[in-house]
């Protein structure tokens, strides 16, 4: 149960295509082929929907596997989301029936500004020992 050990050893599976996503394809809006039920708009106009994410998809596969095999998901790590290069992810880890970790990845996008890495070379000045 230490959140710090579970990038160390586990299994990963992309589970991207398995989670339906709005398209946007030509003319069509972002969330065209999203149920107006669960769009909602605010005084300001701006617009709000609820897409199936990480979390529904382990939840639906949480009652899938209670009702396929009498037992549920245990979870060692809810889904969060992650950002890695200019990739955003949501990210979870789950434990398979022998204890095994296997990490759940959920591609959520790409970010539109450059995302710099964060590290510059050293000049070799600047420490005081």
């Amino acid at each position: 149960k230490r959140e710090e050990l579970l990038g160390l050893n586990h299994f990963c599976l992309d589970v991207t295509r398995c989670i339906p996503k709005p398209t946007n394809t030509g003319d069509e809006s972002l969330i065209s082929n999203i149920d107006a039920d669960t769009t909602t708009v605010s005084e300001d106009g701006s617009s709000s929907c609820s897409l199936y994410n990480l979390q529904e998809w382990m939840d639906d596969l949480n009652a899938l596997s209670i009702s396929t095999f009498g037992k549920s998901l245990r979870v060692a790590l809810q889904p969060t989301k992650r950002i890695i290069g200019r990739d955003v992810y949501e990210m979870a880890f789950i434990y398979d029936a022998d204890g095994t970790l296997v990490e759940l990845l959920n591609w959520s996008g790409r970010l539109e500004q450059e995302v710099g890495d964060g590290w510059s070379p050293w000049n070799g000045e600047g420490f005081v020992l």
